[in-house]
């Protein structure tokens, strides 16, 4: 938390300086401020620190500075019996509100204090509408309700750059505050949050969160994969509700590093969340506050999840590796036993990939006479001769090659990994000239059909042309036989023509 103060002049020179270094911005408001003290300094410094000129003049510095606000806290808080903020106080805030309208500076704004309801959200509503840079928000102990929280929907829908909400003791917020607060974000398509935390608190007869809005957000965590560390603290969390979000912990698209929860669930709760962590492959840590009726039946559960539900080799490489620590408080873990807290408090500091070779050391140096049942390739084996080299030394390297047991698997007569490796190639290649010689095949009985199909023309062209022939053939024999009685009587008459001739001389 910044340093807070009432003078909002204070933070104009930081503002003006030349500087890249993120700067921290805390402000108090509140109905004390406005108290006029008989010592004139105190006075004129009171008077000073609600004029509204002078929160105007940090609105101005904070829309020109070049610096970025890493965090901008505002507390305003309310004295005695009082419900509301006195008019000079809320004038003097509105007057900052509208002044930050348009500013991009700001990363991330806190919210505190009962002050902080729907009068001074009303004064910020513009400012967080148009607002499209703010990647925090965070409300805490104020009096956000749902009519408040409806000043907020233009900011939750529009603003694709937060990252963080943070729910924190609002002792008015119920089931229609969260549905319409998750519900705008769930229609902010762009929006990619990170963290979400729920912390409930009580005050008088207020409804808080039932069992049917924890269902929603186990629904809006579960359509929100973006998100990687999430708390929720709430009265009504019971083993339904802890089943409900196992499920969306058990999916594939679960991003989750850092789950926080708390309200009534017991060992059933627990086993949801061990069953849930033989698949999931994100969290690293999980920590539990308030519960009730939990026992070491639970923490037994994720216990054998993670180290393996026996000692086979497949249950050690099937249990997950990315689980680092649970943490249980001592309320919750009052009937557990120490031994079982402190195990499950440091499960493990190394990365998932280091955790998975320590447990493959654990079960090969524990059965380093008999490693047939880890039935590795061939290509793998000098793989593992390098791993128990590096891990145990000359000694258990020894140990794994003098043992009959692993002998047939380590130096039977196996194809060396560059036979293996040219052997696919033929096979490939064989596989290659199957379907070479099917195309081959295939092509050949097309060309074939089609030549018999051209001499099957060409005949029929032969046929037809002899057909032709034929009818020219009879067509001039029968002129012949026509014009034979012409010619003849041509030539008895030129013959009888002679004939005259021949008696006239």
């Amino acid at each position: 938390m910044p340093f807070l103060t009432r003078n909002p002049s204070y933070y104009l020179s930081a503002l003006q300086e030349e500087s890249t270094e993120p700067l921290h911005i805390g402000l108090y408001l509140g109905n004390d401020a406005a108290v006029h003290h008989h010592d004139g300094e105190e006075q004129a410094e009171s008077v000073t620190i609600l004029t509204e000129s002078s929160w105007i003049e940090l609105a101005t510095a904070i829309q020109q500075t070049a610096r970025s606000i890493r965090c901008m806290w505002l507390r305003v808080k309310i004295e005695g019996g009082n419900d509301r903020l006195d008019d000079t106080a809320l004038a003097a805030f509105r007057a900052l509100g509208q002044g930050l309208v348009g500013a991009t500076a700001i990363e991330s704004l806190v919210l505190e204090d009962r002050g902080m309801g729907v009068n001074q959200l009303s004064c910020l509503r513009e400012y967080l509408a148009r607002n499209t840079t703010l990647r925090g928000i965070k409300f805490l102990r104020t009096h956000l309700d749902t009519p408040s929280s409806l000043l907020l929907n233009d900011f939750f829908v529009g603003n694709s750059a937060l990252r963080v909400l943070d729910l924190t003791a609002n002792p008015r917020v119920d089931d229609e505050t969260i549905r319409g607060i998750l519900g705008a974000i769930l229609r902010n398509d762009a929006c990619r949050l990170e963290t979400f935390n729920v912390f409930e608190t009580l005050e008088g007869d207020a409804d808080g969160i039932s069992e049917s809005c924890v269902g929603f957000i186990a629904s809006f965590v579960s359509r929100t994969p973006s998100l990687t560390n999430v708390r929720l603290r709430i009265r009504e969390l019971n083993d339904t509700g802890i089943g409900e979000l196992a499920n969306t912990v058990k999916g594939s698209c679960c991003n989750i590093s850092c789950l926080e929860i708390g309200g009534i669930f017991g060992d059933e709760g627990m086993l949801s969340i061990a069953e849930a962590l033989k698949t999931n492959r994100s969290i690293r840590k999980i920590d539990i506050g308030m519960t009730e009726r939990l026992t070491d039946r639970g923490g037994q559960g994720i216990l054998q999840v993670v180290q393996g539900q026996d000692e086979s080799w497949q249950s050690k490489t099937t249990s997950n590796h990315t689980l680092q620590s649970v943490y249980i408080s001592d309320r919750a873990g009052s009937s557990m036993s120490k031994s079982l807290l402190m195990g499950l408090q440091s499960i493990t500091k190394a990365d998932p990939h280091r955790t998975l070779q320590g447990k493959a050391w654990n079960y090969i140096n524990k059965n380093i006479e008999d490693l047939s049942s880890i039935s590795l390739d061939v290509t793998l084996r000098p793989c593992l001769l390098e791993f128990v080299s590096s891990r145990g030394g000359v000694d258990s390297l020894f140990c794994l090659l003098r043992s009959r047991k692993n002998a047939p698997e380590l130096f039977t007569n196996h194809p060396t990994p560059e036979k293996v490796r040219l052997t696919r190639k033929m096979e490939k290649a064989s596989k290659e000239n199957e379907v070479l010689k099917a195309l081959l095949k295939s092509e050949r009985r097309h060309r074939s059909q089609r030549q018999m199909s051209q001499s099957t023309n060409q005949s029929e062209n032969i046929h037809l042309r002899d057909q032709e022939e034929d009818e020219q053939h009879q067509m001039k024999a029968m002129a012949r036989c026509l014009l034979l009685p012409f010619f003849k009587a041509f030539e008895m008459c030129k013959h009888f023509m002679d004939l005259l001739k021949e008696s006239h001389r």
